[in-house]
């Protein structure tokens, strides 16, 4: 079944126009990351003790003291520390928060780092998982939307480009040189 040309013009227009937003945010965090050095990177630490009356034990009770203390982001690491003391640690692009328990006392100790703007949006261009709230879901599945766009864009690109410029000498130097600048910057990257 050969699928009509307009359709494939189509198609290629709808996926590059679905993946603007989202490449328009990685230009601007990428460009936080290159020129890292222009910006002010200085994070704001708080720590904060509150009593507790028990360490929650079901996700239920993690939630609502989640909710509680206002804690921001998803859960990243748990465990125990060389004390002893339960510690929970959440992380989001603004910044990371770590709850450390004090049994003997009742106590929960915060310790909130909140990041720089510059950071925070250089966070963003660093999320990655499904795990964690509906906000990360969400985030990830948007990002895997936006990756089928552009492998639709590229694909349904180098058909419409087969069918206009197959002959084209230009044309050709430009699609091979794309592939020697990747496979050159990973082989730069790896063994540099």
């Amino acid at each position: 079944m050969k699928i009509p040309y307009v359709l494939i013009k189509k198609i290629h227009l709808y996926a590059c126009l679905s993946t603007v937003a989202v490449l328009v945010m990685f230009i601007v965090t990428s460009y936080l990351m290159i020129h890292h050095n222009s910006f002010d990177h200085e994070m704001a630490k708080v720590e904060k003790t509150e009593g507790v009356n028990e360490i929650p034990t079901t996700p239920h009770e993690w939630r609502a003291f989640e909710n509680q203390y206002q804690i921001k982001g998803r859960l990243t690491r748990e465990g125990v520390n060389q004390d002893g003391e339960s510690f929970r640690e959440y992380a989001s692009a603004a910044g990371s928060t770590r709850a450390t328990f004090k049994s003997e006392t009742n106590k929960v100790v915060f310790a909130i780092n909140l990041k720089s703007k510059a950071d925070a949006l250089i966070g963003i261009h660093r999320q990655r998982g499904y795990s964690g709230a509906w906000q990360y879901t969400l985030y990830a599945l948007l990002l895997d939307l936006v990756a089928v766009s552009l492998i639709t864009f590229a694909i349904t690109g180098v058909i419409m480009w087969f069918k206009l410029l197959k002959n084209s000498k230009t044309a050709w130097a430009i699609f091979v040189s794309g592939f020697i600048y990747f496979f050159l910057t990973i082989i730069l990257l790896l063994y540099w």
